[in-house]
């Protein structure tokens, strides 16, 4: 007697949208939240060797603030270009700038910068998993390519 044997099935994220994923949204935007929650509360941000960072709660490790938010508002420009998308990403380019510069921060970056990962989130929930992946490829490549042309 021969085995019958099944087609193996190949299950890829497919067409399932990332508002099936409400957790992949926050642990990107927890991070922010924290850091403007804690600018707001003690007017205070986290210093390493002159640059503002914050402390990545799942992996324990810390990261500069002004790369991290301006690979967010990559990934959103890429998303808005390639998906039709319309995220404002304007208070958190400003408030990253002004991190970077360590320029004075007032009230009204901070609440534009709320108002920018509001909408960030809100049109990140419309992307495929498949979608948001391929973006945050592209973004990843385009900032190794850019670390290396320093480097050279």
């Amino acid at each position: 007697m021969s085995r019958k044997t099944c087609k193996r099935r190949i299950r890829t994220t497919g067409n399932l949208r990332l508002a099936c994923c409400p957790w992949k949204i926050t642990a990107v935007y927890y991070p922010l939240d924290r850091i403007l929650h804690q600018i707001e509360s003690d007017g205070t941000v986290d210093v390493i060797q002159g640059k503002a960072v914050f402390n990545e709660c799942m992996r324990g490790e810390w990261y500069e603030m002004a790369p991290a938010m301006e690979g967010i508002v990559d990934f959103h420009k890429l998303a808005n270009q390639r998906h039709g998308l319309s995220a404002d990403t304007s208070g958190i380019e400003r408030l990253a700038k002004k991190l970077e510069y360590a320029s004075p921060l007032f009230e009204s970056d901070i609440e534009a910068a709320k108002k920018s990962i509001d909408s960030c989130k809100r049109e990140a929930l419309k992307l495929t998993l498949d979608q948001a992946q391929d973006i945050l490829d592209t973004v990843r490549i385009a900032t190794e390519l850019e670390r290396l042309k320093e480097a050279a």
